[in-house]
């Protein structure tokens, strides 16, 4: 039947339906050639700002459910993660020491060099997303690639005594912004998030043409950065975390007073 079907599928004449639409007026209309990018952030970008909300949601969920999460001594063994505190202590005596102690100086040397690197990837991404294969998703993914590598190599103590722009800053940051581009088109009696274009001369740069799906597509990039980074910052705190300790249940006291007595465990 499954066979069937493919056929079926394979040998009908093909039907572009919707998307003839969006190839032909992509240009026209959205002002950009990168055709996906332009339904993103333009043709539907009610859609993807409902998006971005629903990735905001997520990323606070996950850090409210990991925020006091201990890890179960049932499912990590004990040693384990008192071996990792252990090592990271070692690492990290001293927050103000420019480099990480031990075998992890050198890969904290290389991934400090990566992160302005990828910094400028991401934004180069984010730019040429309306043209070009890239876009805010993709380069707040990059962003906050670069970040996270800097919590594997430095250690979490270490990135969290300089950080100085919070994950929930990014999160609310993005959000306004997208918001934000939505709400210009309201100073032109304009449905909300109809995208409004302006040509700015600036000195020894020329003419720049902007438009408010970029700032769209800026608040797409801080939230995929701030909601990324929440949520795998979240992670990151478990390895500085001891298991919770194991407690007896309670037990009839022996003297019959009707007094319960709770035995700690070793």
């Amino acid at each position: 039947g499954i066979a069937g079907v493919a056929y079926a599928v394979m040998t009908t004449p093909l039907d572009r339906g919707v998307a003839t639409w969006f190839l032909e007026h992509a240009y026209e209309e959205g002002g950009g050639t990168n055709v996906v990018n332009v339904i993103l952030v333009d043709f539907r970008g009610f859609d993807t700002f409902g998006e971005i909300t629903v990735v905001c949601i997520v990323a606070i969920t996950v850090y409210a459910l990991l925020r006091r999460f201990r890890p179960a001594p049932e499912s990590i063994a004990v040693s384990g993660v008192y071996r990792k505190l252990e090592i990271e202590e070692q690492a990290l005596a001293d927050v103000n020491e420019p480099l990480p102690r031990g075998p992890m100086r050198t890969p904290a040397v290389l991934v400090r060099l990566l992160l302005p690197l990828a910094g400028l990837v991401a934004f180069y991404l984010l730019l040429r997303g309306h043209d070009a294969p890239g876009g805010g998703f993709v380069g707040g993914l990059v962003a906050a690639t670069a970040v996270i590598a800097q919590y594997m190599a430095g250690g979490t103590i270490w990135v969290e005594s300089r950080l100085r722009v919070h994950p929930l800053v990014w999160i609310g940051l993005g959000l306004l912004a997208a918001a934000g581009a939505g709400m210009i088109a309201w100073l032109d009696a304009l449905p909300f998030l109809t995208s409004r274009i302006v040509d700015v001369q600036l000195p020894l740069v020329g003419e720049v043409h902007l438009s408010t799906v970029l700032l769209f597509d800026l608040g797409v990039f801080a939230l995929v950065i701030g909601a990324t980074l929440l949520m795998l910052v979240a992670l990151a705190h478990q390895s500085l975390r001891s298991p919770r300790r194991a407690v007896a249940p309670a037990v009839p006291d022996a003297d019959g007073d009707g007094l319960v007595v709770e035995a700690e465990s070793p």
